[in-house]
Order: structure tokens, then sequence, then C-alpha cells
């Protein structure tokens, strides 16, 4: 089993992979760097726990009359009771008959990070909440985990999607994660995959889904516009989509996007292959040079190259110049994408790391096309 460090990829950056893992990719240090605001006191610290899942006996929380999200209620009960964590089909519904654009953004759990969401003008149309494999893995119970306890907290105010990863998951251990309400699900395979693991690829993660026949669950996976690092084509990715969303997929995520033609070239691809749901852009708003360096580098995403120099070229901006920088361009990248297929694209999805401050300023330039 890898460490801890090698499985944090594919959950903070939403690395969604269904392609066969084939070395490791140590990024722990480089993540505790990205995620700056809210208040975390624990960015640094860890447990030295570090338990397999297939060891471990996942149960839903007995009621109790602990106090959470407003109400008194355990964690379990405050997602399995609120409509909020199984009512993804409507908000798709919502945002996609909409002549608006609309916007979603994921967060990292972090227990003491606080989310006012009613600093963001308009509020998303969703949370979504990466899987950190080996943090899940130090609990017996995934009511216990950062973040569930997260979920329990935003439900009350806004729907949320949690990822699920394929890493060493049971059949049980999957069944119980939904019983407890979770039904907006993100699969992701993981960059680790165990030999015995019984989900070797997300698609049959989807497919053991859909087997349960509950009509609300709503699975949304991940796209790649740069292509699959462990892809050998464009059309290879496209055709592995198509047979994953065959299966179930209600919306693909794009991966970290920074130039709009690669997105359309994409959607081209997809469409032409037969894929109809929605395929929604994932932008990465980068708060430094070194941030942006480093998530190139973890989602090992391969950009075209005048797109690559054209964001090298500001490695020596003073921080407000990078700043002033990047919401010049990811706000007309926005409006490129919108101008150019309103049609497809009627929401955007913002990768936070919970620095929601650079995110407002975004917000505010493209306030017209909400």
């Amino acid at each position: 089993m890898r460490t801890s460090a090698r499985s944090l990829r594919h959950c903070q950056l939403l690395l969604m992979g269904s392609f066969p893992s084939s070395k490791p990719y140590d990024t722990r240090d480089h993540l505790d760097s990205l995620v700056v605001d809210g208040h975390s006191r624990e960015a640094t610290t860890r447990s030295t726990t570090s338990i397999t899942m297939h060891q471990l006996t996942v149960e839903s929380d007995p009621p109790n009359s602990i106090e959470y999200a407003k109400g008194r209620a355990s964690p379990a009960e405050a997602m399995h009771s609120h409509e909020n964590s199984r009512n993804l089909k409507q908000v798709i519904q919502q945002w996609t008959s909409s002549e608006r654009l609309s916007y979603s953004i994921e967060l990292i759990p972090k227990e003491d990070f606080v989310l006012d969401l009613s600093r963001l003008n308009p509020q998303p149309m969703f949370c979504s909440l990466p899987w950190i494999s080996d943090n899940n893995l130090q609990y017996q119970r995934f009511v216990d985990t950062p973040m569930l306890k997260m979920t329990a907290k935003i439900v009350p105010h806004c729907s949320v999607m949690n990822h699920i990863s394929c890493y060493n998951i049971t059949e049980t251990q999957v069944d119980k994660f939904v019983e407890m309400g979770n039904w907006n699900l993100f699969v992701i395979r993981g960059d680790t995959v165990g030999e015995n693991q019984r989900f070797k690829h997300s698609s049959d993660l989807v497919e053991y889904l859909r087997s349960k026949n509950n009509p609300e669950m709503t699975i949304a996976t991940g796209g790649y516009p740069y292509v699959h690092p462990e892809s050998p084509s464009l059309d290879y990715d496209v055709k592995y989509l198509k047979q994953k969303v065959d299966l179930g997929v209600d919306f693909v995520l794009t991966q970290t996007l920074y130039d709009a033609a690669s997105y359309l070239q994409y959607v081209d691809e997809c469409r032409r292959a037969g894929i109809t749901v929605p395929i929604v852009p994932g932008i990465f708003l980068p708060g430094s040079y070194d941030q942006l360096e480093t998530v190139l580098n973890l989602t090992r995403v391969n950009p075209p190259a005048d797109v690559l120099a054209m964001l090298h070229s500001h490695a020596l901006d003073e921080p407000d110049v990078f700043e002033a920088f990047v919401v010049k361009h990811f706000v007309e990248l926005v409006r490129t994408l919108r101008q150019e297929r309103p049609d497809e694209v009627k929401l955007v999805h913002f990768f936070t790391f919970n620095r929601l401050g650079l995110l407002r300023k975004v917000l505010d330039k493209i306030a017209d096309l909400f």
C-alpha cells in the first residue's frame, strides 16, 4: 500500500483516474501549502495511524443529542435527513434549463474551516468535497472523517457532492456510505490501485452503484481535455468515457482547464462519440506562481505549448501583479467559454483550495453572466 501522500493527489486536485496506475507520486508537502484560507490550525499535522479500508467496520452514527448543523443530530443523521445530500438531479435540472451561468466549488475538508456562503454572491449550485484516502482510512466509521463532518455542516445551506474512491473500498462499505444519505457522488479511481481491491476502475464502481436501482442517486465522473496522463490518446480517453457514461453517469467534470480551445475540442470529440451528458469545465485559480506550478506538476496536465508559455511568463510577477493576471485570464476564459458555447457552458466549477477571496474577485468580474 502506498503512503498517504501518494493518494492525496486524486482527491485534492480532482485526479479522477480510471486507468491503471503505474508510479507513486509524493505530494503532501506541496498540497499543505495550497490550503491557505479558513483559519486552518492543522495544515501540517498528521496522524501516524494508517489502516487499510478492508480492515475497517464502517458504520453510521447512532442517534445522539449532539447539536450539529443548527440541529440536534449526529453528522450521519444530518446527512441522511437533508435533501441537499441527495438532490443533485434537481440541481442539474436547474442549471441546464437556465439561460444564465451558474457555478460550483470544490473545498478541501478541514474540520476548522469556517464556510460562510453568504460571502459568495451568487451562491454556488453545489459544493464538492474530495475523498482523502489515507485520511479516511484512519477512521473506523465514515461519519468520523473530515469529509463527512464538513458535509453535515454544509448540507443545511447548499447541496453537497462527495467524492468516493475505488481504493480498497468494499461493496459493504459502499453500501453503508450510500445508506448514510450520500446520494450525490463523484466517482474516482484514485492514484493507487490495490492488487486485490474490488473496484479496479471507476467504471466498475459506477456499474455497481447503478445496480442498486436508486433513481435519486446522482453520479459524476472526470474528463480530461488535455488527455489523461496514463492514456495513449484523446480518442482512447473519449471512448472509455463513453463506456462509463453509458453505465449511468449524469455529468462529467473536467480536470483543471487553462484555455478555451482545448475544452471546446474535447467537447466536440465527446459529442461526436455520442456522449450527451453535461460536460462542466473545471477551473483552478492559483494564488501564486508557485501554486500554479505545483498544480501543473501534480495534475500532470499538458496544455498547448503557447498556453504553457503564457502561464510561465508570469513566473517573476509580484504577488499583486500575478493575482491581477489570474483574475483577468480566468475571467476571460469563462467569458470565452460562455460566448462560444452558451448551450454547453451553463456551469463552471472552481477548485478553490478553500481560498475564497480570489474566487470572489473573479465572481465580481463575471457578475453579469449570472
